[in-house]
């Protein structure tokens, strides 16, 4: 073999590996898309029938003790001040009860998906180069 022959070999096994690793690059984004997409569109479904379900019972909950109190507005006081209880202590404990866990799940589903990339990349290579 002459000494183009192996540069010309070098040369097209430099452009496949280059060109392969662009597409492993796009198949990595596209895969952290969709895994962020899906989790933010199923976050916020769910988020929304939860609040829907706190509406409604909530609403229930206000009109049944209206009924026990014989007041209209008593029932809804009450509620209301459950409501404000409860936003104060999310409020006061938000780094505990929400920053933290939240962050520590996004990390956790980061180096998850990363690990899970690692191996798929890895896997060709290997058999490519059977030891």
């Amino acid at each position: 073999m002459s000494e183009n022959e192996k540069l010309e070999d070098l040369t097209t096994k430099l452009e496949n590996y280059v060109k392969t690793n662009c597409e492993i690059l796009k198949l990595q984004a596209v895969s952290h898309s969709s895994v962020i997409g899906s989790s933010l569109i199923s976050g916020f479904l769910i988020a929304m029938t939860c609040f829907l379900l706190s509406l409604f019972i909530g609403l229930g909950v206000v009109f049944y003790l209206s009924t026990i109190f014989g007041n209209n507005y008593a029932g809804f006081g009450v509620v209301a001040g459950f409501l404000l209880i409860v936003v104060l202590v999310l409020v006061l404990a938000r780094v505990s009860l929400i920053e933290k866990p939240l962050r520590n799940k996004i990390i956790e589903n980061i180096l998850r998906n990363t690990q899970s990339q690692d191996i798929i990349i890895e896997t060709p290579s290997k058999l490519n180069n059977p030891d």
